[in-house]
């Protein structure tokens, strides 16, 4: 919360965490907003995140819905990632507008993930938890589209190539507004949850890259694609290998992604991915004005990765 809050550079405030308190003191629900910068036309405005609504269950009659709409209430603008069933009705009524989002998971250890269910089901047993190491700097890796490279501490430098290769896919499109002030806070801050960014050089600038998050998820190491940028399909797909490669060696069975992207999607498809049927839906809320077109971004603007924390586990 600290990380979320205090440490973020465009404007967390802990006013934009709610919290349902009841007379006696327990605190029995929660709801957050992360900030983040996007570009809209030649500005830039701090679209936060409203996520991770939490009520104990024997509260959840009426208080749920009174937290929704004040967290609403506090932004002109905002996202709701990842809503399911009721409440995704619930926004619904609330006039915020649907839109195109998919998820992807893919088993990178098939046998292994059978193994563990199994183990789940019969004794009750979790792997341990496994995260990527802090401060591994730039490191090579073999490919055969040129320099790959991969790493968790990046430098300077590297941040700014990796902010302007995501932000070059942000041509007529509305969305996250990537800065190495922004990429250092988001994924690689010491309170953070952890990080490892891998990319693919072209004339000695980083041209695709991906930045991925790892931890324990329902019983499994999950690694997670926050962040992508695809200047080409081919070339996406060796990136998409070599992170495949890198959660499998530190640990993780499955990769997750959300993909709010219509160009990203299309790359997908090429490339075999077949979104998940499960109904969870991504909004948007604008109280002024009409509801903004050609809106694209990835988990960067709504995926904060609690199970990527290593003190969460």
């Amino acid at each position: 919360l600290s990380w979320l809050y205090e440490q973020n550079p465009y404007g967390g405030r802990w006013s934009d965490s709610l919290m349902a308190v009841t007379a006696t003191g327990d605190v029995v629900g929660c709801v957050h907003a992360m900030h983040v910068p996007w570009r809209i036309g030649d500005e830039r405005v701090i679209v936060p995140a409203i996520h991770n609504l939490m009520v104990a269950p024997e509260y959840r009659q009426g208080i749920g819905t009174k937290m929704v709409m004040k967290a609403l209430q506090q932004h002109d603008l905002s996202i709701i990632p990842s809503a399911v069933g009721p409440l995704g009705l619930l926004y619904q009524r609330l006039k915020c507008v649907p839109l195109a989002s998919s998820w992807y998971r893919r088993v990178l250890r098939p046998l292994k993930v059978g193994w563990q269910l199994g183990a789940q089901k019969v004794m009750g047993w979790n792997p341990a938890a496994c995260h990527f190491p802090q401060g591994t700097p730039a490191t090579r890796l073999p490919s055969t589209h040129g320099a790959a490279w991969w790493g968790t501490a990046p430098s300077d430098s590297q941040l700014e190539q990796l902010a302007d290769a995501f932000n070059a896919a942000r041509t007529t499109t509305i969305g996250p507004e990537f800065s190495p002030e922004f990429l250092r806070w988001r994924f690689f801050h010491e309170l953070g949850p952890r990080h490892a960014a891998v990319w693919l050089e072209e004339s000695g600038r980083i041209s695709d890259a991906i930045i991925l998050s790892l931890g324990p998820r329902h019983g499994f190491n999950v690694g997670r694609i926050i962040a992508a940028r695809a200047s080409e399909t081919g070339r996406f797909a060796a990136l998409m290998k070599l992170a495949e490669h890198l959660v499998r060696r530190n640990g993780g069975t499955l990769l997750f992604t959300f993909c709010a992207s219509q160009e990203l999607n299309q790359v997908y498809a090429e490339l075999g991915w077949k979104p998940q049927a499960n109904g969870r839906q991504t909004f948007l809320s604008a109280r002024k004005g009409p509801p903004m077109t050609a809106i694209s971004f990835n988990g960067e603007a709504v995926d904060i990765g609690f199970e990527a924390l290593p003190a969460a586990a």
